[in-house]
């Protein structure tokens, strides 16, 4: 029924909750949402130099997740029913007071056009058991949507809603998403110069 709620929420239409903007700096707007228990959906967006086939070798280049994705200590792929899905470990070192998170989610990527990416995310907890010394991260839904502007311009949105899970308050949990979803998308537009754009 959480997992439900979650994906309910992360659908709620734009003018039932409205975004609020959270910072705008280095070319990277993010916004919150206030959910009614207490949680944030969080939306980023920038636009940035590469192409849709630079951003899936990104995502693909699990081995080097950590150097782009906030607070990431290791990813990796369980296993890929298909191509374009994957079932994925995620290891969180969380800064302290908070203790290390884990999570396993089922992602899809979409090529919708030849001008467009998006990449679906939700929990898939049953295909890998819990480990020691981690908090399990059992609700989350999340979204990316990649356009083509140009011929080496892309535009990039993120969408999330997580349950940390544990005894961490709304405030500090909300506080540190926030800012884990600046770096992630400062780090990225750096990142992504190392990728070309015949990477796929």
């Amino acid at each position: 029924m959480r997992t439900m709620l979650l994906l309910l929420l992360f659908c709620t239409p734009l003018s039932a909750l409205e975004w609020q903007q959270v910072k705008i700096k280095q070319g990277i707007e993010v916004y919150q949402q206030k959910l009614p228990d207490g949680l944030l959906k969080l939306k980023a967006y920038t636009v940035t130099s590469g192409c849709l086939a630079a951003f899936e070798a990104l995502l693909l280049d699990t081995d080097n997740a950590d150097k782009w994705l906030s607070n990431v200590d290791s990813v990796e792929v369980l296993k890929s029913p298909s191509q374009n899905e994957h079932i994925v470990y995620t290891q969180f070192n969380a800064p302290w007071p908070i203790k290390n998170r884990d999570m396993v989610t089922y992602s899809r990527i979409f090529r919708t056009s030849n001008r467009q990416m998006q990449i679906g995310i939700r929990a898939a907890n049953n295909e890998y058991a819990k480990r020691d010394g981690f908090i399990r991260i059992e609700h989350v839904a999340a979204s990316w949507v990649i356009n083509q502007r140009d011929a080496d311009t892309i535009s990039v949105e993120y969408q999330a809603i997580a349950d940390p899970a544990g005894k961490i308050p709304h405030w500090l949990g909300n506080s540190v998403a926030k800012s884990n979803v600046f770096s992630t998308f400062k780090k990225m537009k750096a990142r992504l110069k190392l990728y070309p754009c015949n990477a796929i």
